[in-house]
């Protein structure tokens, strides 16, 4: 059994239907069509998608998965960070061998940045020995038979870990139920605020949201789960603590939150820029969309070109810059989810920035929706393109140029 097929049963087991908001990353050593001399099927690398570039101090686990299946690692009082991390190092058969021992320290040497530990291993290969060492290093052993069934032979505890803006975007996606550019559906973030007040508010938050904010209801909801400013739990949509935040500051600005709604009404259809026209819901959808580790790093980046004088802000020019200091970040803002994209931008392991320089590669909803969002909030000083089709890399149009709003 390869390693490939031992880490997409492990993956989807960590990752099940019963955890709302699980999100699962893959390493790019995966986006191979070979290992060793046994072919991948395309069938794999789907399960195993999506794949990125990850890197943890200890090296490159093979996934990490945050919200992992509760079944498989035993609960703790610890106060740990919420979502859940963990990162998953799986074995194969390499000859007639599993080094299984390996994969249980590979996961060990991890735990300073995640939660908890997997060793995913063929169920054949585990020894007596293997159960102890993962015992002594808290580290989770999935045993994967040949059918793709999974038992947890060793439970781990969760600890506490360090975050850094890698981890923390997988989480953030946990916590979204994606990633953030493939979630939001319209280009304007009155949606996304306008349903958290409905959700607020009393009264049926469908019938609200329809009355004062826009009638695509679902298209509203993933908005706001993309701002992070509302979690859908058991088919129900609740508040998250920034969503209560922002929520606050609206119903103390329009005193109440009903006003707040019927505010959000004024602006159907309406092309004024949020924050010019109203600062208190702009700056709250600018803090929802900062609270996104890639848009920092993204703003940092044009806070560099600007400072140099280059005045190279056209998306391409931006999405290179960005690959070469946070390549994963560039994957997942710019790029499309297709499997083909990713695994032409990270052949041989390594990000390849000649990918950016196609338009027929990029992300429809950054090019449009999250440079709207960025635009309105105050970031950018322009508004996106309508469609992929709009992209030409030989023109300088105002609308694929991603220049920085007041650069610090």
């Amino acid at each position: 059994m390869i390693e490939p097929l031992v880490l997409a049963a492990a993956k989807d087991f960590l990752v099940t239907d019963g955890t709302e908001h699980g999100y699962a990353i893959v390493d790019a050593q995966f986006l191979v069509n070979q290992w060793g001399e046994t072919d991948i099927p395309d069938e794999t690398i789907e399960r195993l998608s999506p794949i990125n570039a990850l890197n943890l101090s200890a090296g490159r686990p093979d996934a990490l998965v945050a919200v992992p299946n509760p079944d498989a690692f035993e609960t703790s009082t610890e106060q740990v960070i919420s979502p859940l991390l963990c990162a998953i190092e799986a074995k194969g058969h390499s000859g007639d061998s599993v080094n299984v021992a390996e994969a249980i320290t590979q996961a060990h040497a991890h735990l300073d940045e995640v939660n908890l530990g997997f060793a995913a291993v063929p169920r054949q290969s585990v020894k007596p020995i293997h159960r102890r060492l993962a015992g002594e290093l808290d580290i989770g052993l999935l045993l994967v038979d040949d059918a793709g069934s999974v038992e947890v032979a060793k439970k781990p505890r969760a600890v506490g870990a360090s975050t850094t803006p890698s981890t923390e975007t997988i989480r953030f996606h946990a916590r979204i139920g994606g990633d953030v550019s493939s979630k939001l559906k319209k280009n304007h973030p009155k949606n996304a605020v306008g349903y958290a007040l409905a959700v607020a508010a009393d009264g049926d938050t469908e019938t609200l949201c329809e009355e004062h904010v826009i009638g695509t209801i679902s298209h509203a909801r993933l908005d706001a789960e993309a701002l992070g400013l509302v979690a859908t739990r058991s088919s129900q949509p609740a508040l998250t603590p920034k969503g209560t935040e922002s929520v606050r500051t609206l119903s103390y600005c329009y005193d109440g939150v009903l006003p707040a709604l019927e505010k959000i009404g004024e602006y159907y259809g309406s092309q004024k820029r949020l924050i010019d026209d109203d600062p208190a819901m702009g700056i709250v959808a600018r803090d929802a969309i900062l609270q996104y580790p890639p848009t920092q790093e993204l703003l940092d980046v044009l806070d560099n070109i600007a400072e140099e004088g280059s005045e190279k802000f056209r998306v391409d020019q931006v999405a290179k810059r960005l690959a070469r200091r946070r390549p994963e970040f560039a994957i997942d803002l710019f790029l499309s989810t297709d499997p083909k994209t990713r695994r032409a931008a990270l052949q041989d392991q390594e990000i390849r920035l000649d990918v950016f320089d196609r338009e027929e590669n990029y992300h429809t909803n950054t090019l449009f929706q999250y440079k709207a969002v960025l635009f309105h909030t105050g970031l950018l000083t322009s508004r996106g393109l309508d469609t992929l089709a709009d992209l030409d890399f030989s023109e300088e149009k105002e609308s694929q140029l991603w220049i920085p709003e007041d650069s610090i």
